[in-house]
């Protein structure tokens, strides 16, 4: 029996191992949380800070001179600055913070091999949420104006008009972003986290890169996305997956956006490319609901995540977690980016 000190309720031993179990997991939980938020809040910083600096260069290069380049590649300097800033503000910083936490590279990107129907199932499924997502994202920008504001946000119109500026340009936009941004949330965020439950470590991952886009356009979108690409990863063990639909989502909105400009400059009507998107979207969907079928039938951990097996609660973990210090600030950080964005309609 455990001496009864200070006038506490007596426990017997088993009591109080599992009260001690609590607070040990509650601990690491805190130091996990705290590490992520203040991974979450470099990450912004260095991308932030660094795209300031490499445009203002940029700037200044242009004007000193303005005939560095053809007209015809002028746009690749700036393409390729979206490129290093990535790089640098979400891989760098991410192999960084590997290394100075000394996490074991399996769990934040695991690697498991799957056979081609797998994985082209799973990238269907998730792509299939993603398109979803994108309709959610649309609503809820609608729903804004109801309260008579809108979001100063607006897709990323290039103007790009040769072979090497497109190639550029959905490297940079499309195929950079989904290896570096899956490498911080679904790798060093939620690999670290799934100690504390799948569930909680998908949901929280998924907050965090919702909010890391800084609108009110995007972020529901980001959200769902980020449940997409996760899901990939616990379902697969695999990272892979999700960049691949991370990437994917992000080259169907890369090629519309070079297709949509360059149609219009030549005057022709974008029905076709609105026809051949949806007979793209039809085979996806389709693809996506024979996989689903197949995986459910075949694998009886389709839809179910790992049980949790330790002391603290989903709301207890979850508290933990968001309030959190490093957590509360970039949340804030965030919100607040958010929050800018919006204007008053006129």
């Amino acid at each position: 029996m455990i001496d009864n000190a200070y006038n506490v309720p007596p426990v017997n031993e088993e009591e109080y191992l599992k009260i001690q179990a609590k607070q040990n997991e509650k601990r690491a939980l805190r130091g996990r949380s705290i590490s992520t938020g203040l991974l979450s809040i470099i990450c912004l910083s260095v991308f932030s800070i660094l795209a300031v600096i490499l445009s203002s260069v940029m700037r200044t290069a242009y004007e000193n001179t303005p005939m560095l380049l053809d007209d015809k590649l002028s746009l690749i300097p700036d393409m390729l600055l979206n490129a290093l800033v990535s790089l640098i503000g979400f891989g760098v910083v991410a192999v960084i913070f590997a290394k100075a936490t000394k996490t074991d590279l399996n769990e934040i990107l695991p690697s498991e091999k799957m056979s081609f129907k797998k994985l082209a199932g799973v990238v269907a499924i998730g792509f299939t949420v993603c398109i979803t997502a994108n309709y959610i994202a649309q609503l809820f920008s609608v729903d804004l104006s109801i309260f008579g504001l809108e979001t100063m946000y607006s897709d990323m119109q290039t103007g790009s008009t040769s072979l090497l500026e497109h190639i550029t340009y959905i490297v940079a936009v499309s195929a950079v972003p989904a290896v570096t941004e899956e490498f911080v949330y679904r790798g060093c965020i939620m690999g670290r986290l799934r100690k504390f439950g799948d569930g909680f470590a998908l949901l929280t991952s998924a907050i965090l890169f919702g909010m890391m886009h800084g609108n009110f356009t995007q972020a529901p979108f980001a959200f769902v996305v980020g449940l997409a690409a996760g899901w990939a990863v616990i379902y697969t063990n695999s990272i892979f997956p999700a960049m691949i639909i991370h990437g994917l989502n992000n080259f169907m909105s890369v090629i519309a956006d070079i297709f949509y400009e360059n149609l219009e400059l030549a005057g022709i009507d974008t029905f076709y490319v609105d026809f051949v998107y949806m007979c793209i979207y039809a085979a996806v969907f389709a693809l996506a609901l024979v996989a689903v079928y197949k995986f459910s039938k075949s694998d009886k951990n389709f839809c179910s995540l790992k049980k949790y097996e330790g002391e603290l609660t989903f709301s207890e973990r979850i508290k933990t977690f968001f309030t959190s210090v490093t957590v509360i600030i970039f949340l804030v950080i965030t919100l607040l980016e958010c929050i800018s964005t919006l204007q008053v309609i006129e």
